[in-house]
């Protein structure tokens, strides 16, 4: 009786404690999205039992009717008060013009894992910053063209020779996009950065990719961690959460070890020359340096553009109009040449127009974050827009898939229209209401490579295809609860039908 009583008490004092951890807002004045005072997982209840995804789940925060038109919103990670910040103006604020005010993201990496805590994505400001500078180096629009361009246009070689060997003697097929996506993208990810000749296209398969997907294979130790990174930043000395996994990260290293190429100026050879440039830096010292970097350009790319290659090519297959009109643009663009030079590919305003439609509904970065970093002890203060100060240390998220199908800025924004990216209408886009790589100093560092690489694949498919959709096509994309970036839960499926331009 006596232990029924003590659990009974134990009950009832959590909740009184979660009634008052999650009254933070509501004392405040500020509008928020109240979680079960019986919860200790504050708004995460769904996202944590995987149900749904990073995307949907940040963007329901933000679409929630019960918000009006609040500029800011709470909730709670865990008992943490949150902010989800849903006005453009002060989504700028907070990006960019007062970047030394939310310098840092607000997931972080244990320190005894240096290949997850030396990686761009989470370190802090003072590291962070002469990586990126580094690194940024390699993304310059010179070095797409003059470098880049010509190793990414013996990608997409095989990748029509790909789909000719998938198709053989026969005019059609029904086939999955996940497999020949990820071929495509782990291949230009080898070629462009490790400066191997990966050949994943050619030969059907590719260690590369193998390792890249066991990252994503679910397991509860690798949730715990994911979601430990995440949201539990302050508790990772004590929960011990690994970025990469023991056999991702051996890869890496052997891959930095092995490499041959001193003289291509890749990704590695880049940071190699940085890591004896600073002799001083500890951060950039660590043997895991180099390998970090590698391992993360690898990870980002890999997930984010195979995904929007099918996307695209899903949203193509099912406006027909569209496609035609891609297809007659394409016609006249390859009418002298098997393969189209960097400026004439740039300079097609119709693909450019698809592509930006596809990040649109599709954004590579569907939500992002930022900590407060205020210099001033109270915090930053959003006055004259919303009578709050964000205190320091406090996460403010802002959710890129939620504004882009946001009907106040998208008419329709469940529907596929390139239109919306006409020359005339691109200059009435609300500022801050389309940001699919993110924006500011943080923003996605190699977001021309990844609408380059998009564009690339995309022509050169639709050279020698007209895709449509068949009885095995999803009528909707579901995006994957168990993956970070957005990814379709299932397998898309298309008819490919041999129509040389």
């Amino acid at each position: 009786m006596l232990l029924l009583w003590l659990l009974l008490l134990t009950i009832v004092s959590l909740n009184i404690w979660l009634r008052h951890k999650y009254d933070y807002f509501r004392s405040r004045g500020i509008p928020y999205l109240a979680p079960s005072s019986w919860s200790p997982m504050g708004n995460l209840g769904q996202l944590l039992f995987l149900r749904i995804s990073f995307g949907d789940f940040f963007r329901q925060l933000y679409a929630d009717p019960r918000n009006g038109q609040a500029k800011i919103v709470g909730f709670y990670i865990f008992q943490t008060p949150a902010l989800m910040v849903r006005d453009p103006e002060l989504i700028r604020q907070v990006l960019i013009k007062n970047f030394n005010s939310f310098l840092n993201r607000f997931e972080s990496a244990d320190a005894g894992d240096p290949m997850g805590a030396l990686t761009l994505p989470l370190a802090k400001y003072h590291h962070w910053k002469e990586s990126r500078q580094c690194m940024s180096q390699l993304f310059t629009s010179g070095r797409m063209r003059d470098v880049m361009y010509g190793q990414m246009l013996n990608v997409t070689i095989d990748l029509e020779n790909y789909l000719n060997r998938k198709l053989g003697d026969r005019l059609q097929r029904v086939l999955p996009l996940g497999r020949m996506c990820q071929l495509y993208t782990t291949d230009v990810t080898g070629n462009l950065f490790y400066s191997l000749n990966v050949g994943g296209l050619r030969r059907g398969r590719s260690e590369l990719l193998t390792e890249t997907k066991e990252l994503f294979n679910t397991n509860p130790r690798k949730v715990l961690d994911f979601m430990s990174v995440f949201f539990l930043p302050k508790w990772t000395s004590l929960l011990k959460p690994k970025v990469f996994t023991e056999d991702y990260a051996r890869y890496m290293r052997h891959l930095v070890e092995d490499h041959k190429e001193p003289t291509k100026g890749d990704l590695i050879n880049q940071l190699q020359h940085f890591q004896l440039g600073r002799s001083s830096n500890h951060y950039s010292q660590h043997p895991d340096f180099v390998a970090s970097q590698a391992g993360i350009i690898l990870l980002a790319g890999f997930e984010t553009s195979s995904a929007l290659m099918g996307f695209t090519l899903y949203e193509l297959a099912k406006a027909p109009d569209i496609q035609d009109r891609l297809r007659r643009e394409l016609r006249e663009a390859f009418i002298s040449s098997a393969t189209l030079g960097y400026d004439t590919l740039m300079a097609l305003p119709y693909l450019k127009m698809v592509c930006l439609e596809a990040l649109r509904l599709y954004p590579a970065a569907a939500f992002v974050n930022r900590e407060c970093t205020s210099p001033a002890p109270e915090g930053f203060s959003l006055q004259p827009h919303v009578d709050f100060v964000v205190p320091p240390g406090m996460p403010a998220y802002i959710s890129i898939l939620g504004l882009h199908r946001d009907e106040r800025y998208w008419p329709e924004p469940g529907l596929f229209n390139p239109e919306r990216f006409a020359p005339e209408r691109f200059k009435h886009i609300h500022p801050m209401t389309y940001i699919p790589f993110g924006a500011g100093p943080h923003g996605c560092i190699g977001s021309r490579l990844g609408v380059l690489q998009l564009k690339l694949g995309i022509a050169h498919i639709l050279k020698q295809y007209w895709v449509e959709v068949c009885e095995r096509t999803m009528s909707e994309i579901r995006f994957n609860p168990k993956s970070f970036m957005l990814e379709s839960q299932d397998e898309i499926y298309l008819r490919f039908c041999r129509s040389n331009l």
